[in-house]
């Protein structure tokens, strides 16, 4: 068993010789920090801090899906904040800069350094996978949280006409969110831009009074593991949500003019691209009323027993609802009985693979039919659909008129042009950084395909890797975001 343990030890070491270079680094550093506390008393940072840079590195798993970034920035980090204390150390020349004074301010300062440098990265290089995707859902969420705040800070009540006015705004907002959230209305690309704004005032909203309130809290009483806790996660969530925060600020700020943009050509046409941005980052899936109840029941119970008991800050309960919700809601849907059946798509995969060994379906073929032309499009869907054709022309041998058709036995063909569209996004992106030929392509679209109705891992752990890697294969599926809307196949009666 020993034996077997070194093995894998040893093996994935090989894989993943950067993380294991930082995990031995971060163990030094723990036990420096832990000689410097001894003979102090002080650490070399706070636990904010260290909960913070915890939050960044989790999200950076998810974002690039490997620890390959971290470790490489944390790395770059601490060479460059030791490489500076060097070049200052030789500027002011004195006797106490040697090597261990050097070394120890370097590694006080290095989270905050990895911290600016890991934002920096996701900001230049990973732009596309930090714009947050929205939904009905989340929007309605957030204006939920909104009332909230307003009301725990005691703000309803204003004397003054442009605080009213803000509160009008505000409230005429949050219905229309409202209103999308329990009516089927169609999401048209204004009301969308709408939308997507409300819910990036609403984030930066939420960020900059969270930021305030950790700034003003209290030091830790390092006896206090209660408190410790609290804090820490805390500073977990804004780590994780720092990103974020970050791009929704930069998708607000856009629409400012500012120097050599004061309402020119160049503003105009920058302004577009933003709109755009906007209305291409919130989903066309819309949400069920159901489970807008439950949204509202839930998280409005949560909210008013911590107004009336105060039983944690405001900027917690609005954090952690906003992280744990999802899953609350996705074990709703389970116990209620709304469950996600077949994938469709995936068993036309198989089908044309013609490979039995790959077989792990529950329903036959042959009992099989595709559902009746039911719904009609409009020309600005029959545009899309032609977008979409143009895009896996090369994958898929169907004809225009033939995808089309297919689009109108769909009930909601807007639900499944948006999630198309998406997959058209992550393939055209991938393949903008990778060359391939043919048959990697449609390796390519088949785990785009399969992630568009599973998680990353389902996708990998089903998939049947022919021409591409492992980590080939992981790249392809991080230019896919969006939350899996597996195909629901209805038995009919016999």
């Amino acid at each position: 068993m020993i034996t077997a343990i070194r093995k894998n030890l040893t093996k994935t070491f090989y894989e993943n010789p950067f993380l294991f270079s930082f995990i031995v680094f971060l163990l030094i550093y723990a036990g420096y920090d832990y000689s410097v506390h001894k003979s102090s008393g002080t650490h070399l940072v706070s636990l904010q801090v260290l909960a913070l840079i915890a939050g960044v590195i989790f999200e950076s798993k998810r974002i690039s899906n490997k620890w390959t970034t971290s470790v490489l920035i944390g790395i770059i980090s601490f060479v460059f904040i030791f490489l500076f204390g060097v070049f200052l150390c030789t500027i002011v020349g004195e006797s106490d800069c040697n090597f261990s004074f050097i070394l120890d301010r370097s590694l006080t300062f290095w989270p905050f350094i990895f911290f600016i440098f890991y934002v920096m990265y996701s900001r230049i290089f990973n732009e596309r996978n930090i714009t947050p995707k929205l939904t009905e859902g989340i929007t309605l969420f957030l204006s939920i949280a909104m009332i909230y705040w307003v009301a725990d800070n005691g703000l309803i009540n204003f004397d003054n006409i442009i605080s009213q006015t803000l509160m009008v705004i505000g409230i005429l907002f949050s219905l229309f969110s409202f209103f999308h959230a329990f009516t089927r209305t169609y999401l048209s690309d204004r009301n969308k831009l709408i939308l997507s704004i409300w819910s990036s005032i609403i984030m930066m909203f939420f960020a900059v009074d969270n930021l305030n309130s950790i700034y003003n809290q209290n030091i830790i009483n390092s006896n206090d593991i209660l408190q410790g806790i609290y804090i820490a996660i805390q500073y977990f969530l804004l780590g994780i949500s720092s990103i974020y925060m970050i791009q929704n600020f930069m998708m607000l700020i856009g629409f400012l003019p500012r120097w050599k943009r004061f309402f020119n050509s160049r503003y105009f046409r920058e302004l577009q691209e933003l709109k755009d941005e906007h209305i291409d980052r919130y989903s066309e899936q819309q949400v069920n009323y159901l489970d807008s109840i439950f949204c509202i029941v839930l998280i409005g119970s949560v909210f008013y027993l911590n107004y009336y008991y105060e039983f944690v800050s405001r900027q917690f309960i609005i954090w952690i609802s906003f992280v744990i919700f999802p899953v609350i809601l996705n074990l709703f849907n389970r116990v209620t009985g709304k469950k996600r059946f077949a994938y469709l798509l995936f068993l036309v995969l198989f089908i044309s693979c013609q490979n039995k060994e790959e077989k792990n379906i529950k329903i036959n073929p042959e009992n099989i039919n595709l559902n009746e032309v039911v719904s009609d499009l409009s020309p600005e869907q029959i545009e899309k659909i032609k977008t979409i054709h143009a895009i896996f022309a090369e994958v898929d041998k169907s004809s225009l008129e033939q995808t089309i058709t297919d689009f109108k036995r769909d009930l909601h063909p807007e639900n499944e042009i948006e999630i198309w569209m998406q997959m058209a996004d992550a393939y055209k992106g991938y393949l903008s950084k990778n060359k391939k030929n043919i048959d990697e392509k449609k390796e390519v679209f088949k785990l785009i395909l399969s992630r568009s109705m599973m998680s990353s891992q389902e996708t990998l752990e089903n998939a049947n890797l022919e021409y591409l890697s492992k980590k080939e294969a992981e790249e392809v599926l991080s230019f896919y975001n969006d939350t899996p809307q597996p195909l629901i196949v209805k038995q009919s009666a016999k």
